[in-house]
């Protein structure tokens, strides 16, 4: 059997198994499990960005060396990564106290209360 005979046998057999259901997802499967609650402390805990540098290594066989580049890498660089880091914590600390706020309101709202200026 040559290469075109065997791709044309292989997506026949795929298209068999796909009208037979042998390729379904099972139920469920694609969904992400929703936590009961995102409380205010997991919200300000994930807008701060804080990157483990202990990670920054090489799985290769004789990665030491790639290891120690990256790391040397690191550095020269740390000033630049250190900028982008805080500008992103800054803005979502910024947007977590917006929607903290909007949050607020919609439960004076919601609770009959008059609107406050702000």
């Amino acid at each position: 059997m040559n290469p075109q005979e065997a791709l044309a046998a292989a997506r026949a057999e795929a298209a068999r198994r796909v009208a037979a259901g042998g390729y379904a997802e099972p139920a469920g499967a694609l969904e992400i499990e929703p936590l009961d609650q995102v409380t205010r402390a997991m919200l300000l805990e994930w807008a701060l960005i804080e990157p483990d540098l202990t990670k920054m290594r090489s799985t290769r066989r004789a990665g030491a060396p790639i290891t120690w580049l990256k790391r040397l890498m690191l550095r020269g660089l740390q000033q630049y990564h250190n900028e982008v880091t805080y500008q992103q914590t800054r803005f979502n600390i910024h947007l977590l106290r917006k929607l903290l706020e909007i949050e607020e309101r919609l439960e004076r709202l919601e609770h009959g209360a008059p609107p406050t200026d702000e």
